[in-house]
């Protein structure tokens, strides 16, 4: 696996390389991008040959053999017409017209480096947004164990296992072709679309108004709505994988930030055992202590109910998101689960709350309360507030 960084000062990228060295696994290289300019320049010929409807330059390019690039934002690039690139524009540039692999960009949201609202950034074009002074953090290159006040955010899947997921929704595109429909493939089945928001219809089909229309939608018709219909085409005929890597990376971020932080379509494994600890097989996990919870997180599905949870699961959705999901629309309307919830609140008292920066049950009073962005049931969470990490919009924890 292929690590890159990216950044106009050297001594600032092989600062970041050193940081990112320390905290990634001993098998995977982190390099950096010596000449940034010019490769970069590769990419803006690609795009322009795509929009004078010319073939690609028969050159190399490195950003196709990336398969994790970090990129600071505020990195400056100017072309020879002139034209100004930032981080971000690299990020469009490399994910669009090339077969880059998973892309987090640096520094380009100022101010808080945990987002109270939860929702990430869907309009930019990396996978990941991070503050730099964070970039070494271990949780962000591989699952770690939850300590107390140690940041681990519930929002963050490891880069390496984000490229992988992603790697193989990609193979999975090709298999059906650019005509096939996306939403039934992914797992989302008209009920489940029918519960999705405004902003999440309008990101992957901005015509579609019902659960019907959007069920419909195809991997075209999504990739012409996000690239014009000139550039699908133009790519098509030349380079078509870098499409489907282009559909793999954006619609894997919609279906987490979208579909899965909500928590009113689908539930990952904490949030569903912080609504129902009775998921937790209580056989193989102590309920009766937030540590005892915890340590249930760690290796799922074995740790849970699987009696009860089998025909709930999302294996597609999983596969996606490279963690397991579950149908959270058909738990909540099930009314053998409501049994099941009413009974083991008569037998056990314990309930402990999730904290969303450290992925750590706690006792609920040692936690701050905040309001999540998403405008349901599910925006109630909690932190514990990590020392020297910085929260914003502080507003939410007043409504919180």
């Amino acid at each position: 696996m292929k690590i890159m960084v990216c950044d106009d000062e050297k001594a600032m990228a092989e600062e970041w390389q050193g940081e990112i060295s320390s905290a990634v696994p001993d098998a995977l290289e982190i390099e950096l991008l010596e000449e940034p300019k010019s490769e970069v320049s590769v990419l803006s010929r690609r795009k322009k040959a795509i929009k004078e409807g010319d073939q690609f330059a028969d050159e190399p390019c490195i950003f196709d053999e990336i398969d994790i690039l970090i990129v600071d934002y505020d990195l400056v690039l100017l072309d020879g017409d002139g034209s100004r690139t930032t981080g971000e524009g690299v990020a469009r540039l490399a994910r669009a017209y090339s077969g880059c692999g998973a892309i987090v960009v640096m520094n380009q949201y100022k101010g808080a480096q945990f987002d109270l609202g939860m929702r990430g950034h869907l309009e930019s074009h990396a996978d990941v947004n991070v503050d730099a002074d964070l970039v070494g953090t271990p949780a962000l290159w591989a699952p770690v164990e939850p300590v107390e006040k140690t940041f681990n955010p519930s929002i963050w899947t490891p880069v390496p296992i984000l490229f992988n997921a992603a790697m193989t929704y990609v193979e999975k595109l090709k298999a059906a072709g650019m005509d096939a429909p996306l939403m039934e493939a992914m797992g989302l089945d008209a009920t489940a679309l029918a519960e999705l928001s405004d902003s999440a219809y309008a990101f992957v089909d901005t015509k579609a108004q019902t659960a019907e229309q959007l069920a419909k939608l195809t991997l075209r018709k999504f990739l012409c709505g996000s690239l014009d219909d000139a550039v699908v085409n133009g790519i098509e005929n030349q380079r078509p994988e870098f499409l489907y890597s282009f559909a793999a990376f954006r619609l894997r971020k919609w279906l987490d930030r979208s579909v899965l932080r909500p928590m009113d379509v689908l539930i990952d494994v904490p949030h569903l055992c912080e609504r129902m600890p009775f998921m937790f097989d209580a056989k193989k996990v102590d309920i009766t202590t937030p540590e005892g919870w915890t340590a249930g997180l760690a290796r799922p599905p074995e740790n849970l109910r699987e009696d009860i949870l089998k025909p709930f699961q999302n294996e597609a959705a999983s596969d996606i998101l490279g963690k397991p999901v579950f149908n959270w629309y058909a738990i909540e309307n099930d009314d053998r689960i409501d049994e099941m919830q009413e009974k083991h609140f008569e037998e056990h008292a314990s309930r402990f709350s999730f904290a969303e920066d450290t992925s750590r049950f706690v006792m609920a009073d040692q936690l701050t309360r905040y309001r999540a962005d998403f405008h349901n049931f599910g925006d109630r969470r909690a932190i514990e507030d990590v020392d020297g990490v910085r929260y914003g919009p502080l507003r939410r924890i007043k409504f919180g």
